[in-house]
């Protein structure tokens, strides 16, 4: 055949084929004509502004390293186009825009194309729109089944990629469309862009997805759904095939590539979910980075702005967490040397940075079998912290000017005066001996009488100032008329405990307990950063002075043998709490050294429950689990002194006995805050045991005392806080 002949006869074949898809396109708008008028038009200058995409929030560890995240609607992790491995960038440009970097936007060709390898292939092999209409649809137009929809999108994909590249190199105006795209497409199971459906998916990053990784991800763009590798394997299986057939027509992979990817599995589950949307996905530290996030002024000014910005903002939130503490924890806290003999006990374990604040690590829920998560670092109500109170008591004392080396009345209340209070017993409180005994040496035997005097004539409500300026934010004013209160007649929080004594580390400064150190948006800006405090909460001699005290109780007192390898400095308190029956509920033990400060809990979370096993006391079970962290914490770790107070006072002098029948009752009246309570049995057991929660107060005590009332029973404990 001649080639004038050839020409003609192709020239013809294709003047008819363009004839046919004429008549065909023509055939379809003719019914829309009336709802076409104006879907394509756009005035000269208009600029598309594509919507910010929605981004959940990063949450990193202290070293910047990733420990969770806060996602709200859509699952998304924002990428640049470099962190997307190639081969992935390939397979969703074969199968879906082969001719991307040559078009302006809509491509006749690209529709010719699709057309055929549909039909040849029975079903959809390849896209007929562009990367940028599809673009266009996925952000402005949405995806009606209607003619006016699709010139719509023709026409702002072609205003679009003459916007993007106005006065720009045609490849970098591309790669952004490009990246947008695949920073936006579904790809199923709430994951919205490749970043976080390669990490769903294969527990990887975006640049890290090899051919066969990118076949499967391809595959979901025209069904996220029906071709759910995990859920519909066989459909999957088959459509990775199409692609991976369209991966090879183009280059991308050889066939021979190609068959050896058919061969691997698909995904069976999903390696690395970010659901976030509701509490039971979180994590107990994202959940409290989220708390404090929605509490965070500085951020939004109303909650409803403040929850937007953290589950959709895209934020970067950097933790206090220190991973390696937290493994530490979690291990000491399974150490409880009680849960065989207790299964239902459990030990929450808070750690706590004196210079900052800043919550290093924490135990602070559990799964209770017929209620799930419940709360116990921060229990809404709390549990009674048994002598462990102490400290603030001597606190109020140090700050009323007397010293570690004064000295207090250790005999049991005068019994007129016990009675005035409802006591039934021949004693309270109980365990002590007669005599005088520096405060000192009171903090480090635990001494239930002395203590319970010295609340006395410092005044209860002295005591309670003390404990909230620490952050202990469950007393209230009646607490101040318990003569239990520094016995552990009130409830407290174990990550609360820690912070509280944290600021006696800090030298007096106090920190609040806190989880969230820095924060930044989309754009690198910082929004927030912590700064530590510099207001001291109790002066710093009254700070260091308490800590000689409570340094006695691990060198020599209710927590002997306590101490930690290489001398490193150590101090902190005992706490036990003894219900009606005799038995302990509660056992706590709160210590720190200049670096760290850790309190620990152990009891039953759904109530509180009388402990077997023996000695079960904070000394010795309680401070055992916080040894079992603090040890292999600071191994390796300089040794720091703790700092020397000035000059103790050394006149040993007796502080007057508040309960003295010398006193009037308007003296005594005073020293008791004007007001006294009925309390519950205290421990006969030792003076590093002390009351159950005291109930309601009644009347203050006078001289004659009243007939006594009956001793109420304790008040039952609260039912468990859900994780919220």
């Amino acid at each position: 055949m001649s080639r004038p002949l050839s020409l003609f006869l192709r020239f013809t074949a294709i003047t008819l084929a363009g004839a046919c898809v004429f008549a065909l396109i023509a055939a379809l708008l003719i019914p829309e004509v009336a709802n076409v008028s104006g879907a394509g038009s756009y005035e000269k200058g208009t600029q598309i502004a594509l919507p910010d995409l929605l981004q959940g929030s990063i949450i990193t560890d202290m070293n910047g390293q990733p420990a969770g995240s806060l996602v709200g609607s859509e699952n998304r992790v924002i990428v640049p186009l470099s962190q997307i491995s190639t081969e992935m960038q390939q397979a969703v440009l074969a199968v879906e825009d082969s001719d991307f970097y040559v078009h302006h936007g809509v491509s006749a060709k690209s529709v010719l194309r699709a057309v055929r390898a549909n039909s040849a292939a029975g079903g959809v092999s390849q896209g007929g729109s562009t990367i940028t209409q599809q673009l266009v649809k996925l952000s402005l137009v949405g995806n009606e089944q209607s003619m006016k929809r699709k010139v719509k999108e023709a026409s702002l994909a072609l205003q679009l990629e003459q916007q993007f590249c106005k006065d720009r190199p045609r490849r970098d105006c591309k790669d952004e469309i490009l990246e947008r795209y695949l920073n936006t497409v579904y790809l199923g199971r709430g994951a919205y862009g490749v970043e976080a459906a390669a990490q769903m998916y294969f527990g990887k990053s975006a640049a890290e997805l090899t051919s066969g990784d990118a076949a499967v991800l391809t595959s979901l763009v025209r069904n996220p759904t029906g071709y759910d590798p995990i859920r519909f394997p066989e459909v999957a299986t088959r459509r990775r095939h199409i692609v991976l057939g369209r991966m090879a027509e183009v280059g991308a992979i050889t066939p021979e590539e190609a068959a050896l990817i058919e061969q691997t599995p698909l995904p069976t589950e999903v390696v690395k979910s970010r659901s976030s949307a509701t509490a039971q996905d979180l994590t107990y530290f994202e959940r409290k980075v989220r708390d404090e996030l929605l509490q965070a002024e500085w951020l939004a000014p109303t909650e409803a702005l403040r929850r937007e910005r953290i589950f959709n903002g895209g934020l970067v939130i950097t933790s206090t967490l220190d991973p390696r503490a937290q493994m530490l924890a979690e291990a000491a806290s399974a150490s409880n040397p009680i849960k065989k003999a207790n299964p239902e006990t459990v030990a929450a374990v808070a750690v706590v940075e004196p210079s900052s604040g800043a919550v290093r690590a924490v135990v602070g829920q559990t799964n209770l079998p017929d209620q799930g998560l419940v709360e116990i670092a921060t229990p809404q109500v709390g549990r009674s912290p048994g002598s462990s109170f102490k400290a603030f008591t001597l606190l109020a004392a140090l700050e009323a000017g007397y010293s570690i080396r004064d000295s207090i009345l250790a005999s049991p209340a005068p019994q007129k005066l016990y009675k005035g209070w409802g006591i039934k017993d021949s004693s309270w409180p109980s365990g002590c001996k007669g005599g005088t005994v520096e405060l000192a040496k009171a903090t480090s035997s635990s001494n239930n009488c002395a203590f319970a005097r010295l609340q006395a004539a410092v005044g209860g409500a002295k005591v309670v100032d003390v404990a909230r300026r620490l952050g202990l934010n469950t007393l209230t004013d009646e607490s101040a008329s318990y003569p239990s209160l520094t016995l552990g007649g009130t409830a407290v929080r174990p990550l609360e405990m820690a912070a509280a004594y944290a600021a006696i580390a800090n030298d007096g400064v106090y920190n609040p307990a806190h989880f969230v150190t820095k924060v930044t948006d989309q754009t690198g800006a910082v929004l927030f950063e912590y700064v530590p405090a510099t207001e001291q909460a109790i002066s710093v001699d009254v700070a260091r002075q308490a800590t000689v005290a409570l340094q006695g109780v691990v060198t020599g007192g209710t927590y002997k043998g306590g101490s930690l390898p290489n001398r490193q400095p150590a101090a902190g308190k005992t706490g036990t709490n003894e219900a009606a029956g005799g038995e302990n509920t509660d056992v706590w033990f709160v210590g720190f050294t200049p670096q760290i400060a850790t309190a620990v809990w152990i009891g039953n979370p759904a109530g509180q429950t009388e402990m077997k096993g023996g000695r079960v006391q904070g000394g010795t079970v309680a401070g055992k689990v916080w040894h079992e962290f603090m040890a292999p914490y600071l191994e390796g770790t300089p040794v720091q002194q703790f700092a020397i107070p000035g000059k103790i006072k050394t006149s040993r002098k007796v502080i007057p006995d508040p309960w003295s029948k010398s006193m009037s009752s308007a003296e005594r009246s005073g020293a008791m805050s004007g007001s006294s309570t009925t309390v519950p049995r205290s421990s006969a057991r030792g003076s590093s045991t002390t009351t159950a929660l005291a109930p309601k107060p009644t009347s203050a005590p006078t001289t004659e005392a009243p007939a006594p009332e009956p001793v109420p029973e304790p008040p039952p404990a609260p039912t468990p806080e859900p994780a919220p």
